[in-house]
């Protein structure tokens, strides 16, 4: 077997080029460099206009210009996380990719792609960049016995060898410790549909699901309250340029939402007014109408402050509230449940069969009540009251909204400033704009990334279902995100990951990988990780608490890495498996938007790369299971067979033809009658009844009652009374940039001449206690770990508060990782990763 390292797993080439030179069309890699030469002219001197000419009759017939060969044009896409989906031309000549350029749109608003895709009509190279990228993954490698993970020793072996490798250690971990010592962790670092096919050799073998936390304590709750997430509930992707107010909070939407950003600049170009939540003054609070600097992680009080305005006011929709929220829940005062009709004395039924559990659900109708007194089910009772405390069969309830009224009387205006330092007119203002509507609510994942995310996203997803500001135009949540998204809840998604034989598995979040490392047991259940499958994903680049993570990886005996290229994860695994680039595969976008969007294969996987589809397939044939017998092909077909998608004119053979289908017509309002919310009961919900936490074993006791309603809770770590902060009386958080997607685009040539290295941001005021200047390299760090970084003066960052990019790989930092100062902590209502949530100090070096 061959042995290498990491710099000789590189291909040739440097990476030294300048951008000069690149303009000129100089080569960029070795695998580019055969490409940007054709259709080059030779260099010839060329004559000043004071020189000498010779007579027409001595001239030299003119040498014949050489001809740029034929150019096939394929449909890409690019489907890193940010979620943007930007279709693009994919330029092949004599089979390779030269260059990327815009897909023109039906809306000009769509035509769009990020620096990250650098289009130009001459320099759309990143993308090709990285298909010829040095640090590509080209075969697969194992970790040379004896050394040490991440020492950078490797040999290259056979798909083959690389497969009975791992399946051989695989039936060893089964017999000793069951399938579920098995653990896949999968992120979103691509949004297409074939890294699935993971999920479904986890269901079929019965192994473990590492989750991977990011953004969920945000997008799950969305997803309770709303039947989405707040990432794809908003109408149809134009339907912000209708909008009067647009509030983007806690997101920075000309960076982080560059696909949406085009529609809010044309929607305040019709008048739209934009009011910006951020404790820094982004680009998006520069462009704003209103900026409102706020405290950080005090978001959930604002939110609350604006409902104590808009209830004492009167400016609530009292019929949306009625028709489509949970207002007239009624809410029994002894247990905080759902008033329902058994407990009125009728039985309840049998419903559908569940198809997680194959067991019979039970129907058991809430009871809603109308005007005269009169109770039965939500159908019976057209119009239901919103206010008011009663007796029922001698049951003392309280409508849900009278709940909410109660909880929100607190946070008066002034209390509000207390809390937010947001003053209290101007909580009023907000207050006023959000109830007049239509307003579009923009929350990213700013907010989430707190430890106490889940109840900032619960108070700030409330303030449209009492606003009645949904199911009409220029109102929502998002405003770009919904449509496509929600057409592919008409997948056969069950049938692709629930086939016949599969028997499920254990989940937990990679929060509590080092505790069950550490302890050997999952909440009271002896359990041990023998072995992790990472996929779509740096972990160790973009997961926090790096140094525990990695503690409790030391103590997992193999480490599987499926990826592109050679990354964080990749360096720290036992095993590293090659995939091909998004331009090397065929595949189907998941990315939100309203199309259904097919990605071609403008050239054959390099190398030994193979997609993800192949290789879960070779290790379940390998282990046995008969339903892992796919092919691409196969995967896709079952992904799309459902009559509803047939209906939509989306089969595979209409995507290979057009390349993309519109998945939503451009009417499509959520929470309207016609696209109703799909929760349970139809209805969007800032009551929640039963809440527990999201992985019951590990024992960890949730307030039912508390989190049933918005609510306001500090964060674990960077709160004002934390005696902590006498060691690291500074925040830190990071901040997506242009440039890449979390890891991904962080080493690219023509990106890293504009922005090369980390930086970490401060207030000049900061800087000059700690003596640090402009240009400086500082050392920032607390108990966990430490990153060396070049510090920035930047008077736009909150005095207290320092910021730096998300994210690098740890080459690219001059000394440590940023994620080694983060913290794994986390409520436990909905797990997430929490990296913001971090007190540090700062020393210059």
């Amino acid at each position: 077997m061959e042995k290498t390292t990491d710099a000789a797993v590189r291909h040739e080439g440097s990476r030294s080029l300048g951008r000069r030179a690149f303009l000129k069309g100089a080569a960029l890699t070795a695998g580019l460099a055969a490409v940007t030469g054709v259709g080059c002219s030779p260099s010839q001197p060329q004559p000043t206009d004071d020189a000498p000419k010779k007579p027409e009759a001595d001239a030299q017939p003119a040498k014949p210009v050489k001809q740029a060969p034929p150019e096939e044009v394929y449909q890409g896409i690019c489907r890193g996380n940010c979620g943007g989906g930007c279709i693009m031309n994919v330029h092949v000549r004599e089979g390779k990719i030269v260059k990327t350029s815009a897909i023109h749109q039906e809306d000009d608003l769509d035509t769009r792609i990020c620096q990250r895709g650098l289009t130009h009509p001459q320099r759309g190279l990143t993308h090709p960049q990285r298909v010829y990228a040095p640090e590509r993954l080209q075969y697969p490698l194992r970790r040379v016995e004896g050394t040490a993970r991440g020492a950078g020793e490797w040999e290259r072996i056979s798909w083959d060898e690389a497969i009975t490798y791992i399946t051989d250690k695989w039936k060893g971990y089964i017999e000793e410790a069951g399938p579920q010592s098995i653990g896949v962790f999968w992120g979103a670092g691509t949004y297409s549909y074939n890294y699935m096919v993971w999920n479904r050799l986890v269901n079929l073998m019965g192994l473990t699901h590492i989750e991977a936390g990011y953004d969920m304590a945000a997008l799950n709750q969305g997803w309770r309250m709303y039947g989405m997430s707040q990432y794809l509930i908003g109408n149809h992707g134009n339907d912000v340029v209708d909008s009067k107010y647009i509030f983007t909070w806690a997101h920075d939407a000309t960076i982080a939402g560059q696909c949406r950003w085009a529609y809010y600049q044309e929607a305040m170009k019709r008048g739209a007014k934009l009011i910006v939540i951020d404790p820094v003054y982004t680009g998006a609070a520069q462009k704003a109408d209103l900026w409102v600097p706020i405290k950080p992680a005090t978001d959930g009080a604002l939110a609350l402050g604006m409902m104590h305005v808009i209830f004492e006011e009167g400016l609530t929709d009292d019929a949306a509230m009625a028709r489509a929220t949970s207002a007239p829940y009624l809410v029994k005062a002894d247990d905080n449940k759902i008033l329902r009709m058994s407990d009125l004395g009728v039985e309840p039924t049998e419903g559908p069969i569940n198809p997680m559990t194959g067991q019979p659900t039970l129907v058991d109708p809430m009871v809603f009540m109308a005007a005269d007194g009169t109770t039965g089910t939500p159908e019976e009772i057209a119009d239901p009251v919103i206010h008011g405390t009663f007796e029922v069969n001698g049951i003392s309830v309280t409508t849900a909204l009278d709940l909410l009224v109660e909880r929100a009387s607190e946070w008066t205006p002034e209390r509000t400033e207390e809390v937010t330092e947001v003053p209290a007119d101007t909580v009023r203002e907000l207050a006023r704009m959000f109830a007049e509507g239509p307003t579009n609510l923009n929350v990213g994942f700013g907010n989430d990334h707190w430890s106490n995310g889940q109840s900032i996203t619960m108070c700030q997803l409330t303030l449209p279902l009492i606003t009645g500001q949904f199911g009409k135009k220029g109102a929502g949540v998002g405003g770009t995100q919904g449509a496509s998204t929600s057409g592919w809840a008409e997948a056969n998604l069950g049938g692709l990951l629930f086939p016949p034989g599969a028997v499920g598995g254990l989940q937990f979040p990679i929060n509590y990988l080092p505790e069950i490392m550490e302890t050997g047991m999952y909440g009271e259940m002896p359990f041990l990780v023998k072995c992790v499958v990472n996929v779509a994903s740096n972990l160790l680049g973009c997961a926090p608490d790096r140094n525990a993570l990695t503690a409790a990886l030391d103590k997992v005996e193999l480490v599987v890495n499926v990826d592109q290229v050679m990354n964080d994860m990749s360096r720290y695994s036992d095993v590293v498996l090659p995939v091909p680039h998004w331009f090397e595969f065929e595949t189907i976008s998941s990315c939100p938007g309203k199309w259904a969007d097919l990605n071609e294969a403008a050239i054959p996987a390099q190398f030994e790369c193979k997609e993800d589809v192949e290789i879960a397939a070779l290790l379940g044939q390998a282990m046995g299971i008969e339903q892992m017998n796919i092919t691409p092909e196969d995967f896709y077909r079952t992904l799309l067979d459902t009559d509803a998608l047939r209906a939509r004119g989306i089969t595979l053979e209409t995507l290979r033809e057009k390349k993309r289908v519109k998945a939503f017509d451009d009417q499509w309002l959520y929470g309207s009658p016609e696209a109703p919310f799909v929760t349970a009961t139809g209805r969007a919900e800032f009551f929640l009844e039963d809440v527990a936490p999201q992985f019951p074993l590990m024992g960890y006791p949730v307030d039912a009652k508390l989190n049933s309603l918005p609510h306001y809770e500090e964060p674990l770590e960077a709160y004002d009374g934390n005696p902590l902060r006498e060691k690291y009386p500074l925040t830190i958080w990071s901040h997506r940039d242009k440039f890449k997607v979390h890891s991904t685009f962080a080493v690219n040539p023509i990106l890293n001449e504009i922005e090369p290295e980390p930086t970490v941001e401060l207030n000049p005021a900061d800087a000059k206690e700690r003596n640090i200047a402009d240009g400086d390299m500082v050392r920032v760090f607390n108990d966990r770990g430490e990153v060396t970084m070049k510090a920035y003066l930047d008077a736009s960052m909150r005095p207290g508060c320092v910021w730096t990019e998300h994210v690098w790989l740890q080459e690219q930092y001059a000394s440590g990782h940023l994620m080694e100062i983060t913290s794994h902590a986390t409520r436990d209502v909905w797990i997430g990763n929490q990296p913001f949530d971090t007190l540090v100090q700062i020393e210059k070096l």
